[in-house]
Formats: C-alpha cells, sequence, structure tokens
C-alpha cells in the first residue's frame, strides 16, 4: 500500500494481518505502508517486527514497547515520536529523523542509522529527488553526485538505550541525552556530538572520533564532587535568608556550576532569587521548591524536574530544558521592590520534548513580597 492517509478502521485492519503473519497464523501477510502520512499515529506494543513503513511520516507516533525489530524505516520522518522501550533490533533507519524522538530504554542492537541516498544526479536534470528534509542540514555528495542524509538524532532522548554493534557512520546526535546507554561495539566514526550528554557510558572498545568528545557532557569531574559540600550549603544559607526575610543567610549564587554531584539536595526548597546563570544541572530534582525569581539564564537542565515548583518572575532565557518536567509548576509575575513587574520568561530556551503542563497563577499572587527582593 502506498499514497494517501488510510482510514483508522482500515489500518487497524492491515496491522492486525500483520501481527498474525508475525506469529506464522493462516491469513497474515506482511505490513507495507511506504510513504504514509501517519503522524500521531498509536502503536504502543503492537508486534510490527519486519514491517515496511518506508518514507512516511511517523511523527508523534505513540509506539512506547512496540516491536519494530528488522523493521524498514528508511527515510522516516520519526520526531517527537515515543519509541520508549521499542525494540529496534537491526531496523534500517537510514535517513531518518529522530530529532526529538523518546528512545528511552530502547533495543537498537545492529540498527542500522547510516547515510540514506536521497538524490542523485540524471542526464540533463539537476537532480531527481526522493526525499529532502530541509530543515536538516545537507551532510555531504556521494561520489555518484547523490545527496547523502545522516539520520537526525539531534535533541533526542536515547537514555539506556541499547546500540551495540549499531552502524551510525554520520548520524547527527547533537543535543541528544544518551546517558547510560550501552555503545558496546557500536561504530561512531564520522557522527556529530555537540553537546551531547554521555554520562554513565562506557567509551571503551567503541570506535568513536576522540575530537568528537571535546563538546560531550561527561561524568562530573573532580572539581564538581568536591563542591558538593559547598553547593548544599549555600542551599540551606539561601532557605535561610528566605525564611528570616533577609535578616540572615544570602541569596545563592550557583552561576556556572556543575550541580550535579548533588542533584538530591534541590528538591522541597525555597530558593527565591536563586542565581543559576550557565548552571549545569542535568536531570537534577528540583520538584516543590520555591524558585521565585531566579534566573537560570543559558543553563543546562536538560531532564531536570520542576515539578509544582513556584516559577513566578524566574528566567529561563537561552535554556536547554529538552525534557524537563514542569508538571504542576506555577508560572506568572512578580513585582520586584522598584515596583518593575517580571514574568516568567523562556525566550529562546529548547524545549524539546518538555512537559508544560502548568498551574496558573492567581492573580493574587503577583503583589510586592519579600521574596522578590532578591530578583
Amino acid at each position: 500500500m502506498t499514497g494517501a492517509n488510510p482510514q483508522a478502521e482500515g489500518l487497524e485492519a492491515e496491522i492486525a494481518l500483520h501481527e498474525r503473519f508475525v506469529a506464522g497464523r493462516p491469513g497474515g501477510r506482511r505490513l507495507v505502508l511506504r510513504f504514509f502520512r501517519l503522524a500521531g499515529v498509536m502503536l504502543q506494543k503492537r508486534r510490527l517486527s519486519g514491517v515496511d513503513l518506508t518514507g512516511s511520516n511517523l511523527s508523534r507516533a505513540r509506539m512506547a514497547a512496540a516491536d519494530l525489530s528488522s523493521s524498514m524505516l528508511y527515510c522516516c520522518d520519526l520526531r517527537d515520536a515515543d519509541l520508549r522501550a521499542a525494540n529496534l533490533t537491526n531496523a534500517d533507519l537510514r535517513g531518518s529523523s529522530l530529532r526529538g524522538a523518546r528512545l528511552y530504554g530502547a533495543r537498537m542492537d545492529g540498527v542500522d542509522l547510516r547515510d540514506a541516498r536521497l538524490a542523485r544526479v540524471e542526464g540533463n536534470n539537476p537532480f531527481r529527488t526522493l526525499a529532502l528534509d530541509a530543515d536538516r542540514p545537507l551532510r555531504r555528495i556521494g561520489p555518484d553526485g547523490e545527496i547523502l542524509q545522516g539520520v537526525d538524532l539531534r535533541h533526542a532522548s536515547l537514555k539506556r538505550a541499547r546500540l551495540g554493534n549499531a552502524r551510525l557512520k554520520d548520524a547527527d546526535f547533537s543535543g541528544a541525552d544518551m546517558a547510560n546507554a550501552d555503545l558496546a561495539g557500536a561504530d561512531l566514526r564520522g557522527c556529530r556530538f555537540a553537546d551531547t550528554i554521555l554520562t554513565g557510558v562506557d567509551l571503551r572498545g567503541v570506535r568513536i572520533d576522540a575530537v568528537a568528545l571535546a563538546g560531550c557532557v561527561l561524568d562530573p569531574d573532580a572539581s564538581a564532587r568536591a563542591g558538593a559540600g559547598e553547593v548544599r550549603r549555600a542551599l540551606d544559607a539561601a532557605e535561610a535568608w528566605v525564611d528570616s526575610h533577609g535578616r540572615e543567610g544570602k541569596v545563592a549564587d550557583l552561576s556556572g556550576l556543575d550541580v550535579r554531584p548533588a542533584a538530591d539536595a534541590f528538591a522541597g526548597r525555597r530558593l527565591a532569587g536563586l542565581r543559576a546563570g550557565g548552571l549545569r544541572a542535568i536531570d537534577v530534582d528540583f520538584s516543590g521548591s520555591l524558585l521565585t525569581g531566579s534566573i537560570f539564564r543559558h543553563a543546562d537542565l536538560r531532564g531536570a524536574k520542576f515539578r509544582d515548583c513556584d516559577l513566578r518572575g524566574a528566567s529561563f532565557v537561552d535554556c536547554q530544558l529538552g525534557f524537563a518536567d514542569f508538571t504542576g509548576a506555577q508560572t506568572g509575575a512578580i513585582i520586584k521592590e522598584d515596583g518593575v513587574e517580571v514574568s516568567t520568561d523562556f525566550e529562546n530556551a529548547n524545549l524539546t520534548g518538555a512537559i508544560l503542563e502548568f498551574q496558573p497563577a492567581e492573580p493574587e499572587d503577583s503583589a510586592p513580597s519579600d521574596l522578590a527582593l532578591a530578583c
């Protein structure tokens, strides 16, 4: 089947037949849906081993725990797809876009993430285009004039993903979270890793360009680990400042610090006016904290939890907030001592995959407060 998007009931019938095929039951047949528009389709836990979805739009598809082993996903649009715990063993993902996709715990052993051939020179015609994502940079031109586009995994979540023996030539992992991923035997030569999180990853035996690691986020260094105690003391002093209305303690200034070694010290705190510009707080839990008027500009807060926080007047300008969780957080304005109103600000922040289920502030909550003195 190729062409327009099928009716929902028609798609379900085709999937059911494919599952019969996978199970070896009579009457089944392999599912072939090339170049279909399937954005947002719900395929959780479906048995889709060997399916052919070449060139299909599967953006925002929900495929958590689905079996997609040995599937043909060549040049698919999988942006923002939910593939948590999916089985992608030996799948063909050449040229696909997985930007912002959730791949936590996915099995990707032997997956093919190499370049895809998208177009080639033909006679007097400049190019015969097969597929091209204009939002992705042109990677390179092949020996026969073809456009080669690598797999796009920018800002994807690959935590605990298994990529053993995967073929990853020229894949772009810029900004991706690969914490605790299994890369045993993987070939990562030619891949891009700008600002990629590689904490907890064993790189022994992995084929990777040494220069590629220069811009990656690795495990906290000795200086960060040694400074964890000082961070905790600064937070205690900040709470004393809030509780005493400025008579004791002082506002915490953690600007530029890597606070990951003290990740368990931030939840349920009263930290109004926190100075945290350039902070590295990946996966840190701030849940339930008072953070009115806090400044996080340019901070790396990917995967951080701000559940039920008071974020009125807080600045997240230019922050990395991929997959951060703001469930129940309160946003809005505060009025500083000088009468200036300051609102929660997410200007130019990267919010790929973030959960933005805010709790709206009550109108009276923007009244002047001693907690705004630090702003």
